[in-house]
């Protein structure tokens, strides 16, 4: 879509973004908005997988306060859970992160322009 002028002269290209691409943004985006989400992807990512009790062990938070945040993390597509026997095993993943990440960042640039990273 074009924007234009009175005059008839295109002003802006316009990429439309679908409401199922600004649902999934507005999902990881909000996902990595919060401190504690942030360490325990950082945790994941630079060590590996790791089990629930190791994270409540490392974050000094309660259980149930880290299943929330792996929850908001799981449903942005960022980590994986899989049970085993009595705890639950997570892991990064790094390839949804590339994918959401070069999306969030493609939507910007054709939206905004190279202006979004100067400022100008």
């Amino acid at each position: 879509m074009q924007l234009a002028c009175a005059d008839g002269r295109v002003v802006v290209d316009v990429v439309m973004i679908s409401d199922s691409s600004i649902r999934e943004l507005k999902t990881y985006y909000r996902a990595l908005a919060d401190p504690t989400r942030l360490r325990i992807v950082q945790i994941l990512a630079t060590e590996g997988d790791q089990v629930v009790s190791d994270l409540v062990r490392r974050l000094r938070v309660s259980q149930p306060l880290v299943s929330w945040h792996l929850h908001r993390l799981k449903r942005a597509g960022l980590v994986r859970a899989a049970r085993e026997g009595r705890e639950v095993r997570c892991s990064f993943d790094r390839e949804r992160f590339a994918q959401l990440h070069d999306r969030g960042y493609r939507t910007l640039m054709n939206r905004f322009g190279p202006q979004v990273l100067t400022g100008r």
